[in-house]
């Protein structure tokens, strides 16, 4: 008899319904779009070459996650990202009205602050998308979300 533990343990591989697969895949899909706009919108805004190697104590460390759910954490690119003092670390919720909520965590310049504490509706009928912002090292870790989020 197979024994599982941890994180594989609370997967459920009960069949979904018709509608829990167009859910789930609606999901996916907005995670994916939401992560390369984050990655790529900072790509297409760089001059294409190699950055230098600027004193660290002049950047806001920041965590970075590219797809993380509060019941299993960072799924896919954990990571850190530093961005100039003045800018921001970001958290943005895509949640719909069934409880569904997977975040991506990253950096964000001055210039996409604009995003700040900002709630719209996603490309995806029935979620939308929250962005939580904070100006502290690592303050958008999943340890310190809670207590430095605005």
């Amino acid at each position: 008899m197979p024994f599982m533990s941890g994180l594989a343990a609370s997967w459920s591989l009960k069949p979904l319904g018709p509608h829990g697969v167009t859910q789930a895949l609606c999901a996916v899909l907005l995670a994916v779009l939401v992560t390369m706009n984050v990655v790529l919108g900072k790509w297409l805004q760089g001059s294409g070459s190699p950055p230098q190697s600027p004193p660290l104590n002049q950047y806001l460390h920041c965590y970075r996650c590219l797809l993380e759910t509060e019941e299993l954490g960072c799924l896919l690119g954990s990571d850190t990202c530093l961005t100039p003092l003045g800018s921001t670390c970001v958290t943005l919720h895509i949640k719909n009205s069934s409880g569904f909520n997977v975040m991506v965590s990253d950096c964000r310049n001055k210039e996409q602050m604009v995003d700040c504490s900002y709630t719209r509706a996603s490309p995806v009928f029935g979620f939308w998308i929250f962005y939580q912002c904070c100006f502290l090292d690592f303050c958008n870790n999943p340890k310190n979300r809670k207590n430095t989020m605005h």
